[in-house]
């Protein structure tokens, strides 16, 4: 009888045993970490654990001092941000990462670049309707929760195979944070994969199909979220 070996298809991000920090600092020992496919993350730890940090190297913004991190299977490990970009990686960065100089519009068409322009527009409204009537302010000038639609936008707008989000919702008021997370439903719902940062972390963990927990740069829980959900194991883990 004659058998064939079994393909396993490669993860949408993933790293191996990587260090990574700033300067003569390092933050992260040895971290390895999954994001399959389709799949929703949660990225969860106590203030300093390297939550952040862990997403800057993944986007390519720090730089690995050892390990290897791969992108739908590709060793990104030596690639700069912006080519790690053109492979299908997508950062929202903490503190809303857009032009504050510029326009929405002039942002959307930025995200949008260089495909999808002339539709950009049309889509980051769809998706925030709160934008429509801002097309042509000065992004700055926006309240802080249009800033951060305008800024997730580009998850939309990249068509990207994975998103890295750090703290979407922090500093915004309940209803806003409610749009953010219903966004990100959206996205998994569309087959993006995600690997989120968020000060709500029971909300992350509802969404979620798996978590990791960092401990003072090393993975302190690689399991499902509902483990994390039941008893005195999310106070053990977060602190919270």
């Amino acid at each position: 009888m004659s058998g064939s070996a079994t393909v396993h298809e490669p993860a949408a991000l993933s790293l191996h045993e990587a260090r990574a920090g700033y300067e003569e600092t390092t933050v992260l020992h040895g971290v390895s970490l999954t994001v399959p496919k389709g799949a929703v993350v949660a990225l969860l730890g106590a203030n300093g654990a390297g939550k952040s940090t862990l997403l800057r190297t993944a986007a390519g913004l720090n730089r690995v001092q050892a390990g290897r991190i791969e992108l739908l299977g590709e060793d990104v490990s030596g690639l700069p941000a912006h080519r790690r970009t053109g492979r299908g990686l997508c950062y929202i960065p903490e503190g809303r990462g857009i032009f504050r100089n510029l326009t929405v519009r002039e942002n959307l068409a930025l995200q949008a670049a260089p495909r999808g322009g002339p539709t950009a527009v049309e889509r980051a409204v769809e998706a925030f309707p709160a934008l429509s009537g801002r097309l042509d302010q000065t992004a700055g000038t926006l309240s802080g929760g249009q800033q951060q639609m305008l800024a997730m936008s580009q998850a939309l707008l990249r068509d990207p195979a994975v998103v890295l989000v750090d703290e979407a919702s922090l500093g915004l008021a309940p209803v806003i944070v409610d749009e953010v997370f219903a966004f990100l439903e959206g996205l998994a719902a569309r087959g993006v994969s995600l690997l989120v940062v968020d000060q709500f972390a029971q909300r992350v963990l509802q969404i979620a199909t798996h978590a990791y927990v960092l401990r003072r740069g090393r993975i302190g829980y690689d399991g499902e979220p509902g483990e994390l959900l039941r008893g005195d194991l999310f106070a053990s883990y977060i602190g919270a």
